[in-house]
């Protein structure tokens, strides 16, 4: 019974079921050491559940090293695509991605055939789905801000 309750959930109820579902990661040097092409250096996400609409909106900050400026802040609405994936666009026709569990909690982001363009206060950065060092992200549950 239990397994039948659990298989009917949305990528949505299972990821992101309320307001503590947040997700971040900050990469270690020794990590950022070996993968020289990363920007990303820290990235976290969590629900919006006030934004208005029908899909579930996420909120993202990205960190990023070799490109001017503060911390990247972007907004995605997200829609179950089947199976266990949630596909998220960026506001602005910046881009998508997908989201899909990981163990033990965590989730893993990866960046679609179209890209993910950023914006800070100085800078525009894009992570390519083909190319760099950028194209997917494991988050761990963390407590939300």
């Amino acid at each position: 019974m239990l397994a039948t309750a659990v298989a009917a959930k949305s990528p949505q109820d299972l990821m992101f079921p309320d307001r503590t579902s947040c997700y971040a990661r900050s990469y270690s040097a020794s990590h950022l050491a070996n993968h020289p092409g990363q920007r990303v250096t820290k990235i976290a996400l969590r629900p919006d559940f006030d934004a208005p609409g029908p899909f579930l909106t996420l909120k993202m900050t990205f960190v990023l090293r070799m490109v001017p400026g503060d911390a990247f802040q972007a907004y995605a609405a997200c829609e179950n695509e089947g199976g266990d994936t949630l596909f998220c666009l960026l506001e602005g026709d910046a881009g998508g991605f997908q989201i899909t569990p990981a163990k033990h909690g965590a989730i893993l982001i990866e960046v679609s055939s179209l890209g993910m363009t950023l914006e800070n206060d100085r800078a525009f950065a894009t992570l390519e789905a083909k190319a760099g060092d950028d194209r997917s992200f494991l988050l761990h549950p963390v407590a939300c801000p």
